[in-house]
């Protein structure tokens, strides 16, 4: 006999997985182990019969007849009461299925099923959907019940990505939402009205490692249904990181927890009790405790069970920046300017901390002609460090109550990093924020970890959660950034893999390539690498790396660093996003500049006003980043790129930049915006003065774009160079002499520019040949034709006026192109042909009668071939025309 169980108590999520249970094993019975919820009673006593059939009674059962019990929404031994004692008896099969995570007293199952999602019912729905069964209605509302239920209707941290897709489901398969409503949601009874008001008065707030947690207890003479439901709504009145709550009813107390934070896992607080459950939503039943004993008993284990949310390791700056202590103020000060810091740490030639000297300090002293001065002598000499593992209450210590500006965080009495009191006030900044708006992401950043999944393919997941343990095993931090955190984030396709290390980056890059037997191409003088995987999966790996420049538009010097300086030297804010790969905080969404602010706003900002001096290149980057996405630009960046076009600083950088920047603008979907845009900012004329983008060359564009739309809509696979027919746009009114001098500004080489030029003469000479033949016909032009390249006939195209010109152009384009006659050379040899140049005469002139449809098939082009041979043969007058 087959038998279907769950926990004593139990609740919509356990009587949902019965059910569904009862689909993959229709000959089971259901048992209740026990008493059920309230709730569950009074839904039963009117529920469809569907529901109640084959449900029955423990004491009408056999306990020697079962050899297979199904176990549901548990997997603990203490929770399925009396059929605990069938465990381990031979013969026995024990098959779960369960969503909470491991405990002491769990189960071996001989099959287990389980998976850490918010309600049992969504592993459920997923191995329904793997099995191909599909639940009636009656049933499929009860699952969404308990569904409901146990992710407070989607809201609890617990909830993933699964528990939504099987709501949307159930919905599919006819869950009655009108009625989950109507049973899930219930008054409160009189006593639950004072269980919970003792809760709000007896609520006690801790601060443990920099997280807010509510403690709270109530009483009550007898047991009061739906502890965990008031406890729902407690925490719905309060802003907190977790919330414990314990209930003494009758001789039994009852603990049920709540956390948001990983640093806090309620599961195992509830497990020195003898409970379980999910790191964000536990409990447990104590006995043999007073309410004032479990009171004390729980705020100790909370203590001790509570991680720091954030370390000094965590949110330090590291590689520290720092001078010795002989070096001069002049030099103090050109550091601090090159690495747009406030503050120096001063060592000693042993790398032993002396003591810091800050900005102002340097500042004063250069007013007092000091300059030359040894930083030894004005230095800040009443330094204290701290540890990697202290927490943010240890650093706000130092920096606020001590006034300390820089905190540096020393191991092995060496410096490991620093704190600032920016990074700090930053922080408790975001701390604040999320109290206030009852935010369960924490400070460490939310996770995406969903996002990862539903964006990438699987492959390149599998390989990001692969290259984290990896980086974790090296003492490395890895982590995803750039555009492809940007359009995730978006909800946009890509799939260019950019990763960042802090620590060496092209060390990481050849243990990762190793491991997936990829070719690893490294760049030691940037401090990067690129990794070829098998399947032509590319990945770029890079050092956290800080870059300054020595004037305007300069190459970049490079030297390492850690995420956030590496971020903060991105082009505009909304690229600065990252995500962390290490296993402890996969997945977790890092973004120091307010990214998600600006997308969701729409705005493209700069990072700092010096932005656009640094790389002016940047300007057609906002541009195209604001066209492509329809964002726009901030009032500072309009007013920076203004700055930077008056003061020249596009001239001061190599062309070559410039025209990748232009490059990437053309291959965009409809460039025309990006230029007009680019005209209006004159960026255009500030590149070249002849660059006008004026209505001839808005008009040459636009029917550039039409002609690329129609060959798009052919599906070939053959890759245009979209750009070039553009560029043959921008110059067509051009003179030789300046498309040259523009090729020179676009850092062009002469040769390039010859092309160019070139290409457009072979443009010109087509349009010219074709309007000197009236009636065109097929064979004419594709002698035209042939020899120009698929860019040169697109934009001899679209520059035609000519209906039927354009028809050419389309016609040879989709079929004269790769036209072959229906006859080969190796037939004309076969027939007495000899020669390459009497053979190819022939297959011309029988390709072209083909063409204008003068030769239809093999058999009438083998009747002219033989013909043509006899002519020459001299087997007929010279007067008599060849038989087709």
């Amino acid at each position: 006999m087959d038998i279907i169980t769950s926990h004593i108590q139990t609740d919509f999520d356990a009587l949902g997985s019965m059910l569904a249970a009862k689909i993959l094993y229709p000959d089971a019975l259901i048992v209740f182990p026990g008493s059920q919820e309230k709730s569950v009673r009074d839904y039963l006593l009117d529920a469809p019969s569907l529901v109640r059939e084959d449900m029955v009674k423990t004491r009408q059962l056999d306990l020697d007849a079962v050899s297979r019990m199904i176990v549901v929404d548990t997997r603990q031994a203490s929770r399925i009461g009396r059929f605990s004692q069938l465990l381990g008896r031979e013969g026995l099969t024990v098959i779960l299925y369960d969503h909470h995570g491991s405990s002491p007293d769990d189960i071996a199952g001989d099959l287990e099923y389980c998976e850490e999602l918010g309600s049992t019912v969504a592993l459920m729905v997923k191995v329904l959907n793997e099995r191909g069964l599909r639940p009636p209605p009656e049933i499929a509302t009860v699952m969404a019940m308990g569904l409901y239920e146990d992710t407070g209707s989607l809201l609890f941290p617990s909830t993933t990505p699964d528990d939504c897709l099987a709501l949307a489901a159930l919905m599919t398969w006819g869950a009655d939402m009108d009625q989950v409503a109507r049973t899930i949601y219930r008054e409160l009874s009189a006593e639950q009205v004072d269980v919970l008001d003792q809760l709000i008065k007896n609520i006690r707030t801790l601060e443990v490692n920099g997280l807010h947690v509510l403690v709270s207890k109530a009483s009550s003479p007898g047991y009061v249904e739906d502890f965990a439901i008031l406890i729902h709504k407690l925490r719905a009145m309060y802003a907190a990181d977790a919330l414990f709550a314990l209930g003494q009813m009758g001789d039994r107390i009852y603990l049920v927890a709540r956390s948001s934070q990983p640093q806090l896992n309620a599961a195992q607080v509830a497990a020195f009790f003898g409970g379980g459950g999910h790191a964000s939503a536990a409990a447990a039943s104590l006995r043999d405790l007073n309410l004032h004993q479990a009171e004390t008993s729980l705020i100790r284990h909370i203590r001790a069970e509570t991680r720091p949310l954030l370390s000094a390791r965590e949110i330090m700056t590291f590689p520290v920046k720092g001078i010795d202590l002989d070096e001069s103020i002049n030099r103090a000060s050109e550091l601090l300017n090159k690495y747009h810091i406030n503050a120096l740490i001063v060592k000693s030639s042993d790398e032993r901390i002396r003591g810091i000297v800050t900005r102002q300090v340097v500042s004063r002293a250069q007013g007092h002609d000091l300059g030359a001065a040894k930083v030894r002598d004005y230095m800040i000499r009443d330094v204290r460090t701290v540890r990697p593992e202290a927490s943010v209450g240890e650093i706000r210590s130092l920096v606020i109550d001590g006034n300390q500006r820089l905190v540096p965080v020393v191991e092995d009495r060496k410096a490991v990093g620093v704190i600032t009191r920016t990074d700090l006030m930053r922080i408790l900044h975001e701390r604040m924020t999320k109290i206030e708006q009852g935010s369960s992401a924490g400070v460490p950043g939310k996770s995406v970890r969903y996002l990862l999944r539903e964006r990438m393919p699987e492959n390149i997941y599998e390989l990001l959660k692969k290259a984290g343990e990896l980086a974790e095993t090296m003492g490395f931090h890895l982590f995803l950034v750039g555009g492809i955190v940007r359009d995730m984030v978006m909800r946009v396709d890509n799939l260019d893999v950019d990763l960042v290390v802090e620590g060496d980056g092209v060390v990481f890059a050849r243990v990762l390539g190793n491991a997936f037997g990829a070719k690893v191409s490294p760049h030691e003088k940037y401090k990067t690498a690129v990794i070829r995987l098998p399947g032509g999966v590319r990945i770029d790996v890079a050092t956290a790396r800080l870059e300054y420049y020595r004037m305007p538009g300069a190459f970049p010097e490079v030297e390492e660093s850690n995420l956030k300086l590496d971020l903060s030297r991105r082009d505009f804010t909304i690229n600065t996003m990252a995500v962390a790969l290490n296993p402890q905080r996969f997945g977790e969404l890092i973004d120091y500049f307010g990214a998600q602010r600006d997308i969701r706003e729409k705005k493209i900002r700069v990072l700092h006003s010096l932005s656009f001096v640094e790389d002016p290149s940047r300007i057609l980057r906002a541009v195209r980043f604001e066209k492509r996405r329809g964002f726009s630009l901030g009032k500072q960046t309009i007013s920076l790129v203004s700055s930077a076009v008056h003061a020249g600083f596009l001239r001061n950088i190599p062309g070559r930049r410039i025209f990748h920047e232009m490059r990437q603008i053309l291959q965009e979907e409809d460039p025309i915006r990006c230029m007009d845009r680019l005209r209006e900012l004159k960026v255009l004329e500030a590149i070249h003065p002849d660059l006008i983008f004026d209505e001839p060359m808005r008009e040459a564009f636009h029917a550039v774009r039409e002609t690329l739309l129609w060959f798009r809509l052919l599906y070939t696979r053959e890759k245009v160079r979209v750009w070039f027919l553009y560029f043959l746009a921008m110059t067509e009114s051009m003179d030789p002499q300046t498309v040259v001098a523009l090729g020179d500004a676009f850092g062009l080489r002469r040769e390039d520019a010859e092309i160019l030029l070139s290409s457009r003469e072979k443009v010109r000479e087509i349009m010219r040949r074709m309007a000197s033949l009236p009636d065109i016909l097929p064979s004419q032009a594709v002698d035209i034709l042939e020899k120009a390249s698929l860019e040169e006939i697109l934009y001899a195209m679209s520059r035609s006026k000519s209906a039927s010109f354009k028809k050419i152009f389309s016609t040879y384009v989709t079929t004269w192109r790769n036209y072959r006659p229906p006859i080969s050379g190796r037939d004309l040899l076969a027939i007495g042909f000899s020669g390459n140049r009497e053979l190819g005469a022939c297959l011309k002139e029988i390709r072209d009668r083909c063409l204008n449809g003068e030769i239809r098939d093999f058999a009438g082009a083998l009747a002219f071939a033989q013909s043509r041979l006899a002519e020459t043969r001299g087997e007929r007058s010279p007067g008599e025309p060849p038989r087709v």
